[in-house]
């Protein structure tokens, strides 16, 4: 008899063990559908890079229960990449266009902040459509069960030729702006980004 329960303890043991060890690892996740195979603007990591004259945008989300709702929220994070990659690039190349000149440093701030939003309206970013979509249907093993929720991965795609027209149009439209309403400082600033910058081009 006391062998007998040895035997069944042992058995039952076993049991337990093989059932930990098949069962689902909890917090495991695997890719378990895909839009397609994984593109290189996805595998590359980065949300912003230059190729061919052209701006690209990445936007991504992760852990959505809704892959429409993921999409819109991808997309707008690509165009909040956008707007700040803009902002950036304005700034960087107005503050370089006028190094070692004597432009107020209220004049340049006025003027940049203008022209980056000017830029910004006059690239019709909220406009922008992704040029490429990428999503994963992801499977998590819980407690409860088999979880699902999606990754989406949108890549925007702005010309450059199209950023420095609407830089370009913002010095000319700014500069007449400061001169009508005699802001000089502004228009110091405008005047000179517009001989580095454009006239150099």
């Amino acid at each position: 008899m006391k062998r007998y329960v040895i035997l069944l303890s042992l058995f039952s043991l076993f049991l337990i063990l093989f059932s930990c060890a098949s069962g689902p690892e909890i917090g495991k996740m695997k890719v378990v559908e895909e839009s397609s195979s994984k593109p290189g603007w996805v595998k590359s990591g980065k949300d912003f890079f230059e190729k061919k004259g052209d701006f690209y945008f990445r936007g991504v989300v992760t852990d959505r229960k809704d892959l429409a709702y993921a999409k819109r929220e991808a997309k707008a994070e690509a165009i909040k990449n956008i707007a700040e990659k803009v902002n950036t690039r304005v700034r960087t190349e107005f503050n370089e266009a006028t190094q070692g000149s004597n432009v107020s440093e209220e004049g340049l701030s006025i003027f940049t902040s203008d022209a980056i939003s000017w830029v910004a309206d006059n690239l019709n970013i909220q406009g922008i459509s992704p040029s490429n979509v990428y999503w994963q249907r992801v499977e998590k093993a819980t407690p409860e069960g088999y979880k699902y929720s999606y990754n989406v991965y949108v890549l925007c795609q702005i010309p450059k030729t199209d950023y420095e027209k609407a830089r370009n149009m913002a010095i000319k439209v700014l500069l007449k702006k400061y001169s009508d309403a005699g802001q000089q400082n502004a228009k110091k600033a405008a005047e000179e980004v517009q001989s580095r910058l454009l006239e150099n081009h």
